[in-house]
């Protein structure tokens, strides 16, 4: 019997407006890995990559992020995606399974060869390359699809379909999770800004239902205990906060409801008193700094009314950090 698929790749995407470079979960330091493939010509071939790769590392964490460094800092995104997103379809038949695991291959290899013949790719580029270069070194991998967010406009609301790819690759028994797609940079007044961002390789469980929802309930269950509805419900976060050891207290929905009489208040634990803090409402021109106050470990920003529903930004250390919508009654 023959039998029909049409397979798609997602080709609607987001990246991340955060670059702020961080602390990763992983304690190894990999400033010697990244000066090796810092002095890597730009392969146009993935066999040819992974070969390298084999010969100058023998730890499987240290060829991980050696792929991971190369695919960030050689990979542009393709911000014409960006802007028109839409979705890449192939048709072929098949008359087993083995048949159409090999085509679904074939096609992902495709993907992957012109990635680095071009340089230039969106986040199933990115994703299905970086699994490519695993397969070929024999390490464990494999390519998550979701969800992620970076717009107040996306709070509360969930998509018909999901909108990124990002990776899962296993070391020594562990799945370290990593997203070489907002590490590789970021959209600027639309230009593409190369700006590698360490957070984003091996992001801790803690941390990654901020930022990344699977489609698959298997990896929810890895790594953590949340819906999709709680996760939009959330503010947006960027790495400049998640790079903290702060706690958001409270709101921890990215909708902050207020009387008209009501001041608006966030509370962190263990927020270094430190830190530069200053918000933004939109429409208004200049940033303010909030009223803070501390008390033990417990600090709280007071912020006055908007009187109107608008987005509110919080910056730390002139970095985009937490995003909330503000509906007044």
């Amino acid at each position: 019997m023959t039998y029909k698929v049409v397979y798609q790749l997602i080709m609607k995407h987001l990246i991340v407006l955060f670059s702020l470079i961080s602390i990763t979960a992983f304690s190894q330091n990999f400033d010697k890995v990244d000066a090796i493939v810092l002095e890597y010509p730009r392969f146009s071939k993935v066999e040819n990559f992974a070969k390298r790769i084999e010969t100058d590392f023998t730890k499987d964490i240290d060829k991980a992020r050696a792929a991971f460094f190369w695919l960030a800092k050689n990979i542009r995104y393709n911000l014409r995606i960006l802007y028109n997103p839409k979705k890449r379809s192939y048709f072929f038949k098949y008359s087993s399974e083995e048949e159409k695991q090999q085509k679904m291959q074939a096609l992902i290899d495709n993907l992957v060869n012109k990635a680095f013949r071009n340089k230039t790719g969106v986040c199933e580029e990115y994703a299905q390359s970086f699994k490519k270069i695993c397969d070929l070194l024999q390490i464990e991998a494999a390519v998550i699809k979701g969800y992620v967010r970076n717009n107040s406009k996306e709070i509360g609301i969930i998509p018909n379909s999901s909108n990124h790819a990002w990776n899962a690759v296993k070391i020594d028994g562990k799945w370290l999770l990593l997203d070489a797609t907002w590490a590789a940079g970021y959209e600027y007044n639309g230009k593409w800004i190369r700006k590698f961002n360490n957070f984003y390789f091996d992001v801790s469980a803690s941390k990654i239902f901020k930022t990344h929802f699977p489609e698959e309930s298997i990896w929810v269950l890895r790594f953590g205990r949340i819906n999709i509805q709680e996760f939009f419900n959330q503010p947006i976060y960027s790495s400049t906060y998640l790079r903290l050891k702060a706690e958001l207290i409270s709101p921890q929905t990215g909708i902050i409801n207020l009387n008209s009489s009501e001041n608006i208040k966030i509370k962190f634990k263990n927020l270094d008193h430190k830190l530069l803090v200053f918000y933004t409402i939109k429409g208004e021109r200049l940033a303010k700094k909030p009223k803070i106050t501390r008390e033990n470990d417990i600090t709280t920003l007071t912020i006055k009314n908007p009187n109107r529903n608008t987005d509110l930004v919080v910056y730390i250390n002139k970095k985009d950090a937490l995003h909330f919508k503000v509906s007044v009654r």
